[in-house]
């Protein structure tokens, strides 16, 4: 409902849909960052807090940033957000392998999924930054759905986990 609402909006007022656009992916990458800084600081994983890092600075440049500036490189902030999010949880994922000595932990696999993804997501924006504005929706969305699924799976493997940093045994200890 709320996707078709914003669908009708893009093409009644495009102009003040994209201002919400705007808005909406800056306060996304803010929160997003934050989570994320969060958890590298609790599990001590640095590749988490640096992708919470580049989250907080986008979203505040997005957010703080003069509107016409965010407009124009609204596409390119966005791909560059899923370039680097994407390469900074491949490296995660390939940690965790290294950590139990090579053998998979359960789940690792989503998180290099989900950070391949983002990162031809981020490149395909790149590559087609000239976009319409309905088809940049329709696709943000279909990442966010994809994405998100992934990283709810991600997180309830990670729960599961014992002796890895962020698994059940590291919390007890």
């Amino acid at each position: 409902m709320l996707f078709r609402s914003f669908g009708v909006a893009a093409f009644v007022a495009p102009e003040q849909t994209l201002k919400y656009l705007v808005g909406l992916f800056g306060l996304f990458a803010l929160a997003d960052g934050v989570f994320t800084m969060g958890a590298g600081l609790a599990s001590s994983w640095l590749t988490l807090f640096l992708e919470g890092f580049i989250g907080i600075a986008v979203g505040l440049v997005t957010l703080f940033a003069p509107q016409s500036f965010v407009e124009y490189w609204l596409v390119v902030n966005i791909a560059a957000y899923a370039i680097v999010t994407g390469a900074i949880e491949l490296a995660g994922s390939f940690r965790f392998r290294q950590q139990a000595r090579g053998t998979m932990v359960k789940g690792d696999w989503i998180l290099g999924i989900n950070g391949a993804i983002s990162l031809v997501f981020g490149a395909f924006l790149l590559a087609n930054s000239a976009m319409a504005l309905s088809t940049l929706i329709t696709l943000l969305g279909a990442f966010a759905l994809v994405s998100g699924i992934l990283l709810l799976a991600f997180a309830f493997n990670v729960k599961g986990w014992g002796g890895v940093p962020g698994g059940s045994a590291a919390v007890a200890a």
